[in-house]
């Protein structure tokens, strides 16, 4: 057993012992409704806090049952709130889960409302038979013909209309993503990427909750899936819906809807009901890790008391000069698409936070990964001028997510340092020219360029290069490209990278090239493809098409360029550019 290994042991051990026993409401004594019960006009409550962890009771009506709600025989129960409190405020996020009683019996979860008020609050109920089959072993489905009934049969047709109606109005309640220590600024220069998610993120002043003594949960306790916490914090609440155990169900809906899932699970502490017209909301802090959330599905998320969660330890070291190291840190649990957001985010608010930060800066940044199995990755980049932050927080996602976000099962990443050290001064060389000497040469002459560079204020000067051609060039017509790391990478994969195995992914990292580097290559039109992860080039017509037309080969792409030189110039600066220039060898 590996030191780290031990670690976790003895960490779940002890979470188990502190917590495996708060869970002190079982599930099975709890009686449950059947939703064919269920009937409109009947008169409930829920239950939920909403002010620290106290659990309060709020009235509803039962309005009627909507049989294929979020797909096909998947019903949810239309509820009105009653009372004066919830139509003011709406359906609130962060009630997700709360439990719905009638006659004193477990119904479902408050999952989903009519975010917009309008002096009534409609709400949408999960039955709980929908979600108990969540937590595996206590599934309780109902049969087919049970599934299959019109429950709309005893309603009135007018009722029936206004049914219809808030079946298209209702939406799932936000779990909000709170998030502090980030910056709107930082948020946003990342929307396309939490778009693409489908996160809904909010800002606000979360934090750790001041807890003392003995914490107990039961059905209407608030509770927190924890994302990243540290410096930089990331967390979604929700409400406990049923406790069985060491087990939970809440929310009443999905959180990503990621099936099999490994998330941090902590107690909360509610702060109050923030009333907005757009969409009420529970602000609140998180507070002890006392388990995880194992199951991510369309009716629920399923939690488990006592087991520890390992999670990818995150650092951002920022280095100006005549100045104190900046560092912040925060852990973050494992995500191949989540996890290299986070890093970004993270790595843009340290980069920006800074006093010392300056729109004008150049940053060199070396990053150091630990992936669970495998020696250290080290890599260093430039980045300078307006938008360096940005950029270098966008690389640093783009890394971790080669790594994590495989078609492959890739290793756990352990750990990811970023170590800054900023310049307040801009430092880029930019491309104005090329010069080639002779475009005509001889197989084995010596090719020689004059590049015209400026600075970004527009100085410019010269830099001479000469190399030998290659031997293998001859009797033919080749291009010369003068290019920066970006220009470079594009010619090399085509702007696609094939991959067979998780190595090659660390091969790629290993040849990531720099932005602090001037790269000058001989390209060949090549009539090739790239297949299975291997790049074969300059294949005659006859041989392209008999691999095409292979049976059971895969193949990736049609490859334009054959790289058959490389030369590499090392700068003080970032440079950027490209150009091309023919070359006919005799």
């Amino acid at each position: 057993m590996t030191m780290g290994t031990k670690q976790h042991a003895i960490m779940g051990l002890i979470l188990a012992a502190t917590w495996g026993s708060f869970l002190s409401r079982p599930g099975h004594g709890m009686d449950i409704l059947p939703l064919d019960q269920v009937k409109p006009g009947m008169a409930g409550e829920w239950r939920t806090a909403v002010s620290g962890s106290d659990i309060r009771t709020f009235q509803l009506r039962v309005i009627g049952i909507a049989d294929h709600f979020i797909g096909p025989n998947r019903p949810v129960i239309i509820c009105e709130a009653t009372d004066e409190e919830n139509r003011l405020s709406g359906p609130v996020a962060g009630m997700s889960g709360s439990p719905v009683f009638i006659e004193g019996k477990l119904v479902g979860a408050y999952a989903y409302g009519y975010t917009w008020p309008k002096q009534q609050a409609i709400i949408g109920v999960t039955p709980i038979e929908e979600m108990l089959p969540v937590m595996d072993e206590l599934a309780v489905r109902s049969t087919s013909a049970e599934r299959n009934s019109p429950r709309w049969k005893s309603v009135e047709p007018a009722s029936r209309e206004r049914l219809l109606k808030y079946q298209s109005a209702l939406k799932p309640l936000p779990s909000p993503l709170f998030v502090s220590g980030i910056s709107q600024n930082t948020l946003e220069a990342f929307q396309s990427d939490i778009d693409a998610i489908g996160l809904d993120v909010m800002n606000a002043p979360m934090g750790s909750a001041k807890q003392s003594g003995e914490i107990s949960l039961e059905a209407g306790s608030p509770v927190t899936a924890i994302l990243m916490y540290g410096d930089f914090n990331f967390g979604a609440t929700g409400t406990v819906t049923y406790v069985d155990g060491d087990r939970l169900l809440a929310f009443g809906h999905s959180f990503f809807q990621w099936g099999d899932v490994e998330i941090p699970l902590a107690h909360s502490e509610v702060l109050t009901v923030v009333r907005s017209l757009p969409s009420s909301f529970k602000l609140s802090n998180y507070g002890k890790v006392f388990g995880r959330v194992y199951q991510d599905r369309l009716t629920g998320i399923a939690g488990e008391a006592g087991t520890f969660v390992p999670m990818t330890d995150f650092s951002v070291h920022v280095s100006y000069p005549d100045s104190q190291e900046k560092s912040f840190s925060a852990k973050m649990f494992r995500h191949p698409r989540f996890s290299p957001l986070l890093n970004g985010l993270a790595t843009m608010e340290a980069l920006t936070r800074v006093n010392e930060f300056s729109e004008e800066q150049t940053l060199t940044v070396t990053t150091r990964l630990k992936v669970e199995g495998h020696d250290r990755i080290e890599l260093t980049d430039i980045f300078s001028g307006v938008g360096a932050a940005q950029e270098a927080a966008f690389q640093g996602r783009a890394i971790h997510s080669l790594i994590a976000d495989s078609i492959f099962d890739p290793p756990a990443m352990e750990s990811v340092e970023v170590r800054v050290e900023s310049l307040p001064r801009t430092l880029i060389h930019l491309l104005d020219a090329v010069y080639l000497k002779d475009n005509v040469l001889d197989a084995g002459d010596e090719v020689e360029l004059t590049l015209s560079l400026k600075d970004h204020a527009g100085n410019r000067f010269r830099r001479k290069v000469s190399f030998p051609l290659p031997e293998e060039i001859r009797q033919e017509r080749v291009e010369v490209m003068v290019a920066d790391a970006v220009a470079a990478e594009k010619i090399d994969y085509e702007e696609f990278f094939p991959a067979t195995r998780f190595e090659h992914v660390l091969e790629r990292l290993d040849a990531l090239k720099s932005r602090d580097r001037i790269y000058i290559k001989i390209l060949r039109r090549s009539q090739g493809i790239s297949v299975e992860g291997k790049h074969l080039s300059g294949l005659p017509p006859s041989t392209l098409a008999l691999l095409k037309n292979a049976k059971g080969l895969k193949v990736d792409k049609n490859l334009q360029w054959d790289p058959v030189f490389e030369l590499r110039i090392p700068v003080e600066a970032e440079f950027r550019g490209s150009a091309f220039l023919p070359l006919t060898v005799r």
